[in-house]
C-alpha cells in the first residue's frame, strides 16, 4: 500500500508540472495519463485495505476507468511527441475511448452476464486485501487491446533511438523505460505469472514511471526539447516552400508531392498518383539531373529549373528521386533581356560613335583654329561612350568566369595593370608598394578589374596631379590590396551609393567602375571599404587567397613565402 501512495504522489507531481507545461507538443495527454496512473495507484491503494467483498469490487471501477484512460493517452502523447499530432484526431481520440468505456460498462454489469470475470473473491496476501478471479474473454479482450495501443506508443517513442540528436535517445530511454515496467506488471497479472497472482504490481510498476517520465522532464528537458518541433519543421519546410517537390519510385512514377509542385505545374496528386513524370511535366529528360523546362500553365509560358536527385536506403540502394522544381521564369528573361540589350548596345554604341568621330574629324577640318574645341569635346565624349561599351564587355566577361581559380603572381599581376591606366591621364603618379613576388590562388581577370578601376578612380577623382599608391599584402592568409590617393577623392554620392548597394532616382553613381569592384569583390566573397579621413583610401580584401595547402607549395625565400621589395613607382 506504502508504495502505492508513493506511486500516486510522484505520478500526481509530475501530472501537474506537465499540465502547466500545456503550450508544448503532447503535454496535455502526458498530464491525463500520469492523473491516470494516480487514479490507479491511489485507488488501488485503499482497494488493499478494504476487506468488505462487497466494497471491495467497486474499487475496481476507478481502477478499470484508470486502465482505460492510460492506454489512449499513452498513444496520444506519443504521437504528438514525436511528431505526428495531425493523426491524433478527434475521431480516433474518442474511438481509442469507446472500447474502454464499454469495458467500464461491462464491469458494472458484470454480475448479470459474467463476460469479465467471474468467482470474484478476497484472498489476502501480505495483510492486504488482494483478489483472485477467473478471467473470461472480454478480460482478455480488453487486456490485449491495451498492450496494442501501448506498444504501438512505445514503438513511435522507441523509434527516437534512431534519431541524430542523442538528447533525443535519452528521453526516448527514459520513456521507453518508463512505459514498459507497468506493461510488464500488468501482463504478468494478467495471465497470472509470478508467485503471487493475486497482487497486482502495476500501480507500484507506476512509480517508476513517475520517476523516469519525472527525470526525462527535469534532466533531458522533456518539454523543451521536442522531437516534433524537428519532424514539423522539416515538413513545413516541404510543404511551405515556395519550391516544388515530387517523389518518384524507382520507374519514374509519382508517389508524392508537396502543394507548391500541385500549384506550380497544376494538377491534383490524387488523380496523378503513380503517373509517369512527362504526364505533369511535358518535356522533362528524366535522364538529365538539372535542366530548364518550358510549360503552359494558365495559358502563359513558364520556364521551371528542374534538378533531380536519387533517393537511397541504408544501403545505397537507388529507391527513387526526388524532383525539385523552381519557377525561373523571370529571372531567365531578365538574362535574355540583358543579354540582348547588352549586345545590341555595345555593337550600336561602337559603330555610331566610329560615324560621329567621323564625322567630328571632317568638321575639324573646316572650323578656323579658335572653334577647334567643339570637335574636341565631341571626340572626347565619344572615346568616353566607346571606353564605357568596352569597359561593361570586361566586366560581363569577368564575372562571367568569376569562379575560375588559378595561381598567379598578384604582385606581378598588379604592376602590369599601372601602366596602362596611368598613360590615360595627363597628370598624376602611381606608386606600388607590394613585395617583389607575392602567390595567390583565385580569378586573376578579377584582380586585374579591381586594381584597373580603383586606379582609375583616384587618377580621376584625386585632383589636378594626385599622387597615388597601391599597396598589396598579405594579412592570415587574405589578400589586401589598397588604393589611396591624396586628393578630395571619391565624392561622397559616387561611394554611398556602392557602399549602400543601390541607386535611386535622387542618388546615383557616374560611371561603371566603382560598380563593377562592388560586384567582383562581392561575388568573390571579400569585402571593400573605405576611408576618407586624408584622401581616399578603398581598401579589397580577399579571404584565403593567400593560403595553400603544403603539397601545392612553391615556396619564397622568406618563412612567410613572400620577397619583400622596397617600393616602386610608374
Amino acid at each position: 500500500m506504502i508504495l502505492c501512495i508513493i506511486a500516486a504522489s510522484v505520478s500526481g507531481s509530475i501530472a501537474t508540472v506537465a499540465w502547466w507545461e500545456g503550450t508544448e507538443p503532447g503535454s496535455r495527454w502526458f498530464s491525463v495519463l500520469l492523473l491516470a496512473a494516480t487514479l490507479w495507484a491511489g485507488s488501488y491503494a485503499l482497494a488493499l485495505v478494504t476487506f468488505d467483498p462487497d466494497l471491495r469490487i467497486w474499487f475496481q471501477v476507478p481502477i478499470e476507468i484508470a486502465q482505460g484512460i492510460i492506454a489512449p493517452a499513452w498513444l496520444a502523447f506519443s504521437l504528438a511527441y514525436t511528431g505526428r499530432g495531425e493523426l491524433a484526431s478527434r475521431r480516433l481520440v474518442v474511438g481509442l475511448f469507446l472500447f474502454p468505456a464499454v469495458t467500464v460498462v461491462t464491469l458494472v454489469t458484470n454480475p448479470i452476464h459474467g463476460l469479465l470475470w467471474s468467482n470474484y473473491r478476497l484472498e489476502p496476501v501480505f495483510g492486504a486485501a488482494t483478489v483472485q478471479f477467473d478471467p473470461n474473454l472480454w478480460y482478455y479482450v480488453h487486456a490485449v487491446y491495451g498492450y496494442v495501443i501501448i506498444g504501438a506508443g512505445i514503438v513511435l517513442v522507441v523509434g527516437m533511438l534512431l534519431e541524430r540528436l542523442s538528447r533525443y535517445r535519452e528521453q526516448a530511454v527514459a520513456l521507453a523505460i518508463g512505459s514498459t515496467a507497468p506493461t510488464v506488471a500488468h501482463v504478468a497479472h494478467t495471465f497470472g505469472l509470478g508467485p503471487f497472482p493475486m497482487v497486482n504490481f502495476t500501480p507500484i510498476a507506476l512509480s517508476v514511471t513517475g520517476v523516469t517520465f519525472g527525470y526525462a522532464l527535469y534532466r533531458f528537458q522533456l518539454f523543451g526539447l521536442s522531437p516534433a518541433t524537428g519532424r514539423l519543421g522539416r515538413r513545413a519546410a516541404i510543404d511551405d516552400v515556395a519550391i516544388g517537390i515530387l517523389v518518384l519510385d524507382r520507374e519514374g512514377r509519382i508517389v508524392d508531392a508537396n502543394a507548391a509542385a500541385t500549384s506550380l505545374l497544376e494538377f491534383d496528386i490524387g488523380s496523378a498518383l503513380f503517373d509517369p513524370l512527362p504526364t505533369v511535366l511535358p518535356g522533362v529528360d528524366p535522364d538529365e539531373d538539372r535542366q530548364l523546362v518550358d510549360v503552359t500553365v494558365d495559358r502563359r509560358r513558364r520556364t521551371y529549373e528542374v534538378t533531380m536527385s536519387p533517393v537511397t536506403d541504408q544501403h545505397d540502394r537507388r529507391l527513387g528521386r526526388t524532383v525539385s522544381i523552381s519557377d525561373v521564369t523571370g529571372r531567365v528573361r531578365r538574362r535574355q533581356r540583358l543579354e540582348v540589350l547588352n549586345r545590341v548596345l555595345r555593337h550600336n554604341l561602337r559603330n555610331d560613335m566610329t560615324v560621329v568621330m567621323g564625322y567630328a574629324d571632317m568638321v575639324s577640318d573646316r572650323l578656323p583654329p579658335d572653334e577647334q574645341d567643339i570637335t574636341e569635346t565631341i571626340r572626347t565624349r565619344s572615346n568616353a561612350l566607346l571606353s564605357l561599351g568596352e569597359k561593361a564587355r570586361t566586366v560581363e566577361r569577368v564575372m562571367a568566369g568569376i569562379d575560375a581559380s588559378a595561381r598567379f603572381d598578384a604582385a606581378e599581376t598588379v604592376r602590369s595593370c599601372i601602366t596602362p591606366v596611368r598613360s590615360e591621364f595627363d597628370g598624376g603618379s602611381v606608386a606600388v608598394d607590394a613585395p617583389d613576388s607575392l602567390l595567390a590562388s583565385g580569378s586573376e581577370p578579377a584582380a586585374k578589374l579591381v586594381v584597373r578601376e580603383l586606379v582609375e578612380n583616384a587618377l580621376e577623382h584625386g585632383g589636378d596631379d594626385p599622387t597615388v599608391r597601391v599597396t598589396l599584402r598579405e594579412e592570415n592568409t587574405d589578400l589586401v590590396v589598397s588604393v589611396s590617393d591624396d586628393g578630395p577623392g571619391v565624392p561622397d554620392y559616387e561611394r554611398t551609393v556602392v557602399e549602400t548597394g543601390g541607386e535611386s532616382p535622387l542618388k546615383h553613381g557616374s560611371g561603371l567602375g566603382l560598380w563593377a569592384v562592388r560586384w567582383t569583390v562581392d561575388a568573390l566573397g571579400g569585402r571593400l571599404t573605405f576611408d576618407v579621413d586624408s584622401g581616399t583610401t578603398a581598401t579589397v580584401r580577399l579571404p584565403h587567397w593567400c593560403r595553400f595547402d603544403s603539397d601545392d607549395g612553391d615556396g619564397g625565400d622568406d618563412d612567410d613565402g613572400v620577397r619583400h621589395a622596397d617600393s616602386a613607382s610608374s
